[in-house]
């Protein structure tokens, strides 16, 4: 139990070590997930209760000498309904989640829509890991090289702790999403990408990627750099699409106490100043241990349209653990978001009532450990959505997930 509840932290965290995959060391980890739940409302019917099928994300990892070979599949056996008549289930390769779920709306950005890769190959060479310098090579479709923290979504899509990243805000402009307001924070500077990265100890860590489709006509790449002088500090900065129309800022500071550690961070998207949908985000994250085996971590953040014409957008949420004893784990969920408004809908009367949306989420869960290799955890996610123009649903999902890892 203390290695899931150590995992989990570590997750939510989002402050890695220069060489942190998705899977953080050899061996396989299978996660197999089932449940069922209340939708969003489709043409107009009403919602009803449905069993989803079953979802299977099956990871591997392999380090040989300098060399490492990491990969996933997703898998499904989905049931697909028309309105509330089953029709059939399809066994397929697939990008949904049992986050899917929940925060699938039909608007708004995959990053934050509960989508996630059908599968990634990555391949890396560690060139040289000698007196404390480590250089590292890598080739990939999800690298995940992270550089510093941001709003967490605690794991991947497919893990049982997962949740909402932002309090659920979409991207997009106001009216373009339900509830628009959502900042993408690029501390993640190399994931479908060529890759390069060094690191001295864990006192220094730079890298630069190539992303997937840059073409040499038009050329651009991310950089990122990382210090830590001290134990109790770490700050990081990166760049993304550096030699395009549209570059954007980020930066991160870490501190670190013996019971607390504090996250913020910033980004600037587009700060060329041509695409006035994009935004300016901030945010911070604390989390400390007030008594023993019992996790509280609160957050919050707010992100700025480069438009005057759009209200500001806020979000808070937090979540909290209790370890039982060795073998279980209780814990939660729960977070706010209030989305941008487009001023301009006061000047006309059937918009004059419009607001930015507000969204409501809880996710309780628990988690029972049979051994050092397999855990089951079982979770409960409900979400009351209100949209910009004043429509509103819940939706809500329960299942239980089987988690092996070697």
């Amino acid at each position: 139990m203390k290695k899931i509840l150590a995992l989990a932290v570590c997750a939510a965290l989002v402050v890695s070590s220069a060489f942190t995959q998705v899977l953080t060391k050899a061996g396989v980890q299978n996660t197999l997930w089932t449940g069922f739940g209340e939708q969003y409302p489709e043409a107009g019917k009403s919602p009803d209760v449905r069993f989803y099928g079953l979802y299977e994300t099956l990871q591997a990892r392999v380090d040989v000498s300098q060399f490492t070979i990491e990969a996933m599949l997703n898998w499904a056996a989905e049931t697909n309904w028309k309105f509330n008549e089953f029709q059939n289930i399809t066994f397929a390769n697939t990008q949904k989640t049992p986050f899917y779920y929940t925060n699938h709306s039909g608007q708004g950005g995959d990053k934050t829509s509960g989508y996630t890769d059908s599968l990634y190959v990555n391949f890396l060479w560690n060139a040289i890991a000698k007196n404390k310098h480590d250089l590292d090579f890598g080739m990939g479709t999800r690298l995940s090289w992270v550089i510093g923290p941001a709003p967490s979504c605690y794991g991947c899509y497919w893990e049982p702790l997962t949740h909402i990243p932002q309090g659920g805000l979409k991207e997009g402009a106001p009216g373009s999403a339900d509830v628009a307001g959502y900042t993408s924070y690029d501390n993640n500077y190399a994931d479908t990408a060529l890759g390069i990265r060094y690191r001295y100890s864990d006192f220094i860590e730079a890298g630069i990627s190539i992303p997937s489709g840059v073409t040499t006509d038009k050329p651009f790449f991310n950089a990122a750099f990382a210090i830590k002088p001290m134990d109790v500090f770490r700050a990081s900065v990166a760049l993304e699409n550096i030699g395009n129309d549209s570059t954007d800022l980020y930066t991160g500071l870490s501190l670190y106490f013996s019971k607390v550690t504090v996250d913020a961070y910033f980004e600037f998207e587009d700060f060329s100043g041509k695409q006035n949908y994009k935004t300016w985000g901030t945010g911070a994250t604390v989390t400390f241990f007030p008594i023993k085996k019992l996790m509280v971590r609160p957050e919050a953040g707010v992100s700025v349209f480069k438009d005057s014409n759009y209200t500001p957008a806020v979000y808070a949420g937090g979540r909290l653990e209790y370890s039982i004893n060795e073998k279980m784990m209780i814990g939660g969920f729960t977070s706010f978001g209030w989305g941008s408004k487009d001023r301009r809908w006061e000047d006309y009367k059937h918009t004059e009532d419009y607001t930015g949306g507000f969204v409501f989420d809880i996710r309780p869960d628990f988690t029972y450990s049979f051994d050092k290799h397999n855990s089951i955890s079982a979770a409960f996610d409900y979400q009351f959505r209100k949209a910009f123009n004043n429509d509103d649903y819940s939706v809500w999902a329960a299942g239980v997930y089987w988690t092996y890892k070697n």
